[in-house]
């Protein structure tokens, strides 16, 4: 039984996602359809990889993700299949595929072949397509020609001797402020030293929680979340909006 997850940026409220879950399972009938997101802000790639690159490691070889999160159109537009941690990601050729595996060996990447009425729905005409014949058993050399996809900034923070640079880089369904800072490199740099996490001149956190109970109710705190990255948040409350936190707002650490 195929595993398909759909992460897109087409909401819940039209018929475009029951339409990409009709073509899967016209084709694949016994196809176990899993949707990550429908609610990732419009164009909002590094959003989506934010979010894919979370829990992506949770799903089992052989899965095929279908991102379909479009960056402005270019003229010249491209859509990739990429082989990678013994699963499959097909998405436009954005950069997205390179914030999401930014540590992973990648196996094979090819361009898909399109025409210009593709482009319309891409998610319909080009992305199912590739996903069935994966599922399938074609291999990715069987859909396109060999390629790289294009490379973006990486998503993680700025590290200098003392100090780690990082921003926050989503807002969760409970208001949670997401930074780019991992525990891993939080503790690689930091070699256990004393420590200021500044959101802003004035404010600061001199320790860490290990879970929202910690703090009483209404008192804000940060800690690692599950993912393993830094957070921002207050107890039973919605943290960037209390704390006026937005994304892209710079998160400085101070070792001393």
């Amino acid at each position: 039984m195929p595993v398909i997850t759909l992460l897109t940026d087409l909401g819940n409220k039209d018929f475009y996602v029951p339409m990409l879950k009709g073509q899967i399972l016209g084709a694949l009938p016994n196809a176990n359809i899993i949707d990550i997101s429908h609610a990732i802000e419009p164009f909002n790639i590094a959003e989506a990889a934010f979010i894919l690159k979370g829990c992506y490691k949770a799903f089992p070889p052989g899965t095929i993700h279908i991102v379909a999160v479009d960056s402005e159109q270019e003229r010249e537009p491209a859509c990739v299949a990429v082989q990678a941690a013994d699963q499959y990601f097909i998405t436009h050729d954005s950069g997205l595929v390179s914030l999401v595996l930014e540590e992973e060996a990648v196996q094979a990447v090819v361009s898909l072949p399109f025409s210009v009425e593709d482009m319309v729905f891409p998610s319909s005409k080009i992305f199912v397509p590739a996903a069935v014949q994966i599922a399938e058993g074609k291999t990715l050399q069987n859909l396109g020609t060999a390629a790289r996809f294009v490379r973006k900034a990486s998503l993680r923070p700025v590290v200098e001797e003392s100090i780690i640079r990082a921003s926050v880089v989503y807002i969760d369904n409970f208001g949670n402020a997401v930074t780019n800072l991992h525990k891993n490199d939080f503790d690689l740099y930091g070699m256990g030293r004393k420590f200021r996490i500044y959101i802003s001149r004035r404010e600061y956190f001199d320790e860490i929680n290990k879970f929202y109970g910690e703090v009483p109710e209404g008192e804000k705190l940060c800690l690692f979340a599950s993912n393993g990255f830094l957070e921002i948040a207050i107890n039973k409350g919605n943290g960037s909006g209390l704390l006026g936190i937005k994304i892209g707002k710079p998160v400085l650490v101070e070792f001393f």
